[in-house]
């Protein structure tokens, strides 16, 4: 377990190729849970962490940085078993950032730690339809992602017209994600999209075969749940 936790420390570091890697106290975190010879001991020192994030993170002192790191400490205390609710904005605001890589934190964290019932999904629809509006390949695809995982019905309306648009994005890997949304919408509220059976279909014709396959899956339960 010790060496699955190192390797997962490497790769979540990776998310801030120009910081300083991860702090001492981090790898010390990901050390002690390694080492832990019971679920006791484990949720002892996740408890005791938890303390310790709600801290930092409430403190004026921490920057960026600091916070960019403090949340993926916070993944490992919600993937462990500690829930830590207060921290959940932190990852919103993230969201919001100008900065790719602290707002590819904050979709990260969100999708992880939230659910599409949670009461901060009202804010985090801000930073999506800021997102699909971008002309930053990256930024939309995270919209569009976070999309598929957290959005509910009632919140369809605010993003559907974005959303559609982006079914004729130069990028193909923009627009396979966008019918991928078009079927999260589909499957959350069927109305919602029934008027966009001729969109689907030309999806079809797209040249890129991952587009047509997210459109023809779209149109198979489109078609099956009304063959007329």
């Amino acid at each position: 377990m010790e060496s699955t936790l190192q390797k997962t420390a490497i790769a979540l570091s990776q998310l801030t190729p120009s910081g300083p890697g991860p702090s001492k106290s981090f790898q010390l975190l990901v050390r002690a849970i390694g080492e832990a010879k019971t679920k006791h001991e484990e949720d002892r020192i996740m408890k005791r962490e938890s303390a310790i994030l709600k801290e930092k993170m409430a403190s004026r002192d921490t920057n960026t940085r600091q916070m960019r790191e403090y949340l993926i400490r916070l993944l490992y205390c919600e993937m462990l078993g500690v829930n830590c609710p207060w921290g959940h904005i932190h990852a919103v605001t993230f969201t919001q950032s100008n900065n790719i890589v602290d707002k590819r934190i904050g979709y990260l964290t969100c999708s992880l730690v939230l659910h599409p019932d949670h009461e901060l999904n009202m804010l985090l629809v801000n930073s999506i339809q800021r997102d699909l509006r971008s002309l930053n390949m990256l930024e939309v695809s995270m919209a569009l992602i976070i999309i598929c995982r957290l959005i509910g019905g009632e919140m369809i309306p605010a993003l559907l017209p974005l959303v559609r648009e982006k079914l004729h994005h130069p990028k193909e890997l923009v627009r396979k994600k966008a019918l991928l949304a078009m079927h999260h919408f589909y499957q959350c509220s069927s109305s919602s999209v029934e008027h966009l059976g001729e969109d689907f279909r030309r999806a079809l014709s797209d040249p890129d075969p991952g587009v047509m396959e997210a459109a023809l899956i779209l149109l198979h339960d489109i078609i099956k749940d009304d063959p007329s």
